[in-house]
């Protein structure tokens, strides 16, 4: 398992926290850069979010 750096994101709830994503992609149309994805959980309420990763964030 690769180690992934925690990410500043801003949780569903409203709070700015430094989390983990449990998953990272890249959304990119054909032969274009695209953006990098990543799948949260909320700690607070366990549910599940998506939040734009920073371009240096390796995939």
């Amino acid at each position: 398992m690769t180690y992934k750096k925690a990410v500043k994101v801003k949780t569903p709830g409203g709070k700015e926290m430094d989390l983990t994503p449990e998953k990272a992609w890249t959304l990119a149309p054909k032969g274009r850069k695209g953006v990098k994805i990543g799948l949260f959980k909320d700690p607070e309420t366990g549910k599940y979010f998506r939040h734009k990763l920073p371009d240096d964030y390796a995939v």
